[in-house]
């Protein structure tokens, strides 16, 4: 081996692995599992603690993670970092729109039969806040700022999904505007991901984008990022019908359009809600010129509820698409 080279050794990392290995890496000092679980949860990951403790035994085979002492906290290895920062490297580029495209073709909500899987954003917040959380739902739902008027509510100490809701914490599920795209693509139409952004909105009608964030040039989600970066005004919006919301925008080819309206009417028979706009072909959307022979989908995006209650000084961690959950399970609004 040539000096100075260091050969790391491919390793098959699971996504919890990364993460366990990411909060490990930014610890200043070694981590229990429960210290783990809740770094895990800040990150949008929600293991319970028995989980992360099998992980924890399978990354200390692999030599990427060793015991600090006998209370079973642990700290990351040289070779952990090696690993880390490779697995980091090659799954950065183009992972947002993947997993976007993944979960929205995993969609199977029908609006004839009202019933399937529909893609759910996740809000974590103390229980003490959940009645007023539900309150700002309706409140929403009722000013069309709602994509769907449905929620689950998962309980302190409950596990759903992948989802693991810590003592004196609950989390709100609601309708992500993926949904929409998986409902499109099952009915046919081809659906690029474009933007994410804030639109301005005056006497509650939409005006223009102020800020845009393309989903090809970020590793973390548009509006997840805008949304916790507190830049939006929904609920001024809701108080005076004039701020800065959470937007989705896509493009569709020009010869879907008809299906695409279609579709959309067969949601909005069903209480969906929150298409801001449908452009012309080749005419701007909302202001943001689209490409040629394609028409702007702008809709409001997933996370305002979420938006809704950080401006509200509510403590809640915001999560963009965190997983599928039947309809049926769902409660509305």
């Amino acid at each position: 081996m040539a000096e100075g080279y260091q050969v790391v050794e491919a390793y098959e990392i699971s996504h919890k692995d990364i993460e366990i290995l990411k909060a490990l890496s930014e610890s200043p000092k070694p981590m229990s599992s429960s210290l783990i679980k809740r770094e895990l949860e800040k990150r949008g990951v929600f293991v319970s603690e028995r989980t992360i403790r099998y992980h924890l035994k399978i990354l200390e085979l692999k030599g990427l993670v060793s015991k600090h002492d006998q209370k079973g906290k642990r700290v990351i290895t040289e070779k952990g970092l090696d690993v880390l920062s490779s697995a980091l490297v090659s799954k950065r580029v183009g992972f947002v729109t993947t997993r976007f495209l993944s979960m929205a073709y995993s969609v199977t909500y029908d609006p004839d039969s009202n019933t399937g899987n529909v893609v759910a954003n996740v809000l974590v917040m103390d229980k003490k806040f959940c009645d007023k959380a539900l309150e700002f739902l309706e409140l929403l739902n009722d000013a069309d700022l709602l994509l769907a008027p449905y929620v689950k509510v998962i309980e302190e100490n409950e596990e759903y999904h992948g989802i693991s809701v810590s003592e004196g914490r609950v989390a709100l599920l609601t309708v992500c505007d993926l949904t929409i795209d998986g409902v499109l693509i099952r009915s046919g139409v081809p659906v690029f991901f474009k933007y994410g952004g804030l639109v301005q909105m005056v006497n509650r009608k939409p005006l223009r984008f102020v800020e845009l964030i393309s989903y090809e040039g970020t590793t973390i989600p548009p509006l997840e990022l805008l949304v916790r970066s507190r830049l939006t005004s929904v609920a001024k919006v809701l108080r005076t019908g004039t701020g800065t919301i959470p937007v989705a925008m896509r493009e569709i080819i020009a010869e879907a359009r008809d299906r695409t309206i279609q579709t959309l009417s067969r949601l909005k028979e069903k209480g969906w809600k929150g298409i801001l706009s449908v452009s012309a072909p080749d005419e701007p959307a909302l202001g943001v010129p689209v490409s040629m022979g394609r028409f702007g989908l702008c809709m409001i995006g997933g996370l305002t509820p979420g938006a809704a209650l950080l401006e509200e000084g509510i403590e809640v961690e915001v999560f963009g698409p965190h997983c599928l959950v039947p309809l049926e399970m769902m409660k509305k609004v």
